[in-house]
């Protein structure tokens, strides 16, 4: 009788100590996915954390963009003109370092994703973006400020895209 009872409470305790081993086994692999998840975090955090400062700095790039586009041909032979042509390049490469890439929107489908439509041409079939009044940017994979758009029917290629073609398949080849 003492031995059957002996036999029992070992198998009681091996099933305790299985238990328990299970438990311990299930506890390190929960310490060790809390840890990843919390260095995923961490890394996704420090990714980004110059998100807000990054779009508000691209008002800045905004600004030299209009300024650009108004200046006229006369005043474009002035050494103060490219040295501001110059600091526009400098803020361009400073969020271009930080892994902000513009979005590239003329002439593609309309995607709500990367584009906000603020008016429409009518037209048949899918829209495209035929005119951006201002560039989005992404930051990493993340879209940080979707582009301004005008969308409608696709655009006819110009000859510059024809020339922009030529000039990129002699540089293929």
């Amino acid at each position: 009788r003492q031995l059957e009872e002996a036999r029992t409470q070992a198998r009681e305790a091996e099933a305790r100590a299985a238990d328990n081993l299970d438990r311990w086994q299930r506890a390190q692999a929960d310490l060790a996915n809390f840890k990843r998840r919390v260095q995923f975090d961490r890394d996704l955090d420090q990714k980004y954390a110059s998100a807000q400062v990054l779009a508000d700095f691209l008002r800045i790039l905004d600004g030299f963009d209009r300024a650009w586009k108004s200046l006229p041909a006369s005043l474009r032979m002035f050494s103060w003109i490219e040295g501001l042509m110059m600091l526009d390049r400098q803020a361009q490469a400073i969020v271009e370092r930080y892994g902000v890439r513009p979005i590239e929107a003329y002439g593609k489908p309309f995607d709500p994703r990367f584009h906000e439509a603020v008016t429409s041409d009518s037209g048949d079939g899918n829209d495209f973006v035929v005119e951006i009044f201002q560039m989005g940017y992404e930051l990493h994979e993340r879209v940080l400020r979707p582009a301004l758009v005008r969308v409608g029917p696709k655009p006819a290629p110009t000859e510059n895209d024809d020339a922009d073609e030529a000039r990129n398949d002699d540089v293929d080849r």
